[in-house]
């Protein structure tokens, strides 16, 4: 093989190496937009106000951190607020696989928490 058919097939091998990602991706589902899970909220015996402890939009981009925060004041401060607890969403979002496994999942993301607490 000459050198210019070998620096050809290191060029293609590269090229490939570098679209496989948008290939798969390509062939895995066409490019189609992905649907948003479909939540089961709660109803309205759980949360009769019908709101969360804070807004919508927030708890979606924040609750981790609201629980990481009340993980540490309960463990380091011994601090407790019922209200910023993973108890708490329990008692609105009753099934864990309807409600937080959902996204989770959608997102591909796997949270600590369920290895020590339980959530139904």
């Amino acid at each position: 093989m000459n050198s210019k058919s070998a620096s050809l097939a290191f060029l293609a091998i590269i090229v490939i190496a570098v679209l496989s990602p948008l290939l798969y991706t390509v062939t895995a589902n066409g490019f189609s937009k992905s649907t948003e899970p479909e939540l089961v909220l709660p109803s309205k015996e759980a949360a009769p106000s019908g709101e969360c402890i804070e807004p919508t939009a927030y708890m979606r981009a924040n609750h981790m951190n609201i629980l990481v925060a009340s993980r540490e004041d309960a463990v380091r401060d011994g601090v407790r607020k019922v209200s910023h607890s993973l108890n708490n969403c329990s008692t609105c979002h009753e099934k864990r696989e309807e409600f937080c496994d959902r996204c989770h999942n959608y997102v591909g993301a796997k949270p600590n928490c369920f290895g020590c607490h339980y959530y139904p």
